[in-house]
């Protein structure tokens, strides 16, 4: 990814990029791999910074054991951290981790060094820990350790275009579900098909995962009826937690209805698992993180029964990779229906030309969500393969409002078991179609289980560097003001809140195009992060407009390096 700093107003930057295609028989050259090693380099006019004291060791270190995991958290103020364990390695750039895909019952020594932005490393902190599953009672429980994504007898994945896949997790991740979505900003929700049935005294929804991750946001909603997706308004008498990370790792959390955060969240440590919990007690709800109460609302719930959504979204439209460690309830016991094969549904299209039965169905459910443009009456019929049935609010007392999520629900006739669903909205309103799923129920769904891959995969990358030229003195500049020519001073940043990042080689500088600089980073191995300031002596520049370009190496050649610009002026 290629990030532009604006310094300079009225600074115009004209750029063109030239995309070439091998097509198969073509005689162009192939571009060597990228380096992996730099050797040291600076022009007459600049002073580039070295290695100077290693790293302090990382202190206070706990290791919190789980289901074919353990969680990592540090005291220490290096710009990175190099954690190993067996013969595994892995670079952070924050003060814990979390290693996935582990034997349970099998005792792990994990050792952490800081990591400075050269490259040098501490003496080793160290800890271990042996993995094992929670002995916590369920009613109803699913740890994901299988190897073929979620059992369809107990989940639904709830997404509104074909951005989002809900598989068994790649590489570390195989004992756990990897939720992965470029939906952006929409959630993209996991229902369960087992009812959440309260106790008398105290009934709670466990969820252990990573998300939101930074950037993210985690929804964990109990609604009164059979509703498919997590939009806005939300639906009358749901209960709704939302707990949302910025780019910075700052969380905030939420309950509706009527809720008061009585605790700020820590910082998000990304890749780390967390056990949120929605507790609905006689007093009313609290949300938990990892026993803590953040949380509370004074809201009881007069249901009995709840459908059970766990969703994850994007904050600003970026894509977003979910691990989900464990979904349970502690409630009255309750089973899932049996599942027959999931039909194909045609909203308001040409009609399929097969309609082919699906024997022993004894029931069927349409879902769907609906967004009216207008003022108006609520729909209350659908026509499905050519027969009229009514249509109901899949909860009651949901308003029809424009722009606002209508979730409803039909019961199929017989003539509608089957592989595809023709459906019409009897009305003459422009409606939008934001989801359709169909529950039909009896038959056993004996198809195979797709295992695909994820759609976000969890490879470590480069962080994009940061340039920022900086006064004499080392100070910001107003946007847009002109240096004195003589020193100035060049910063670059390298920074990412991924739960593992790619090694660092080094950086290069060009300063017009010229190449100026080479800092490498691998003293004692690769960097992760860092800040630098390179001394630049601009006496001998031009008055006006210059650039500068950072181009930063990972020692994976099979990483892309990242590339950082930044434009000066400079005064006659």
């Amino acid at each position: 990814m290629k990030r532009v700093v604006l310094v300079a107003a009225g600074l115009a930057l004209v750029a063109g990029v030239l995309v070439l295609r091998d097509t198969g028989g073509s005689d162009l050259p192939t571009a060597p791999p990228p380096p992996t090693k730099l050797k040291p380099y600076a022009a007459d006019q600049l002073l580039v910074p070295g290695p100077t004291g290693r790293p302090a060791t990382p202190t206070n270190v706990v290791a919190r054991a789980g289901h074919h995991r353990i969680g990592l958290t540090w005291s220490g103020d290096a710009p990175a951290y190099e954690v190993r364990w067996g013969e595994e390695v892995q670079l952070v750039t924050r003060p814990g981790t979390q290693l996935n895909g582990l034997a349970n019952d099998r005792e792990q020594q994990v050792e952490i060094r800081a990591v400075d932005s050269f490259g040098q490393r501490s003496q080793p902190a160290s800890a271990k820990a042996t993995p094992r599953a929670d002995n916590a009672p369920y009613s109803f429980v699913d740890r994901f350790d299988g190897r073929t994504g979620p059992d369809p007898q107990r989940w639904r994945l709830s997404k509104r275009t074909d951005c989002a896949r809900a598989t068994s997790g790649d590489g570390d991740d195989q004992d756990r579900l990897v939720i992965s979505s470029s939906c952006g900003t929409r959630a993209v929700t996991l229902r369960s098909r087992t009812p959440f049935v309260r106790n008398d005294d105290e009934s709670r929804l466990v969820v252990e995962t990573d998300a939101p991750g930074t950037g993210g946001k985690l929804l964990l909603d109990l609604v009164p009826g059979p509703v498919s997706v997590q939009g806005e308004p939300v639906p009358p008498n749901t209960v709704r937690a939302t707990i949302s990370t910025d780019n910075s790792g700052n969380s905030i959390a939420e309950l509706v209805p009527n809720g008061t955060t009585v605790k700020s969240l820590p910082p998000a440590v990304p890749g780390m698992t967390v056990r949120w919990e929605l507790v609905l007690t006689p007093a009313g709800v609290q949300l938990q993180r990892d026993g803590d109460v953040v949380a509370t609302s004074p809201f009881v719930p007069q249901w009995r029964e709840a459908t059970a959504l766990v969703g994850v979204a994007a904050l600003a439209g970026d894509r977003i990779r979910a691990g989900v460690d464990l979904i349970g309830y502690r409630t009255a016991k309750a089973d899932a229906p049996a599942s027959g094969p999931t039909p194909q549904v045609r909203v308001d299209g040409p009609a399929s030309t097969s309609t082919r039965p699906i024997a022993d169905v004894t029931a069927g459910q349409l879902r769907i969500a609906m967004i009216p443009s207008r003022e108006s009456e609520p729909i209350t019929a659908i026509k499905v393969n050519g027969i009229q049935v009514p249509l109901r609010p899949a909860v009651e007392g949901e308003p029809w409002k424009p722009g606002a999520e209508y979730p409803a629900v039909a019961d199929l006739p017989r003539e509608a078991f089957t592989d595809n669903l023709n459906v019409q909205l009897v009305t003459e309103d422009r409606v939008q179609i934001t989801h359709t799923d169909v529950e039909l129920t009896g038959a056993e769904d004996t198809a195979p289980r797709e295992t695909e891959p994820p759609l976000v995969d969890a490879k470590p990358t480069l962080a994009d560097p940061i340039p920022e030229v900086l006064d004499a003195g080392g100070q910001p500049i107003e946007n847009g003001a002109a240096l004195n020519r003589g020193r100035v001073v060049l910063e670059i940043r390298i920074n990412a809140l991924d739960a593992s990042v790619a090694g660092l080689a080094g950086f290069e500088v060009r300063l017009d195009g010229t190449h100026v600089a080479t800092v490498p980073t691998t003293a004692d191995g690769p960097a992760a992060a860092g800040r630098w300031r390179i001394s630049l002596n601009a006496g001998s520049l031009s008055a006006g407009p210059h650039a500068i370009e950072v181009k930063a190496f990972s020692t994976d050649s099979a990483v892309n390096p990242e590339t950082g610009y930044v434009p000066f002026l400079l005064k006659p």
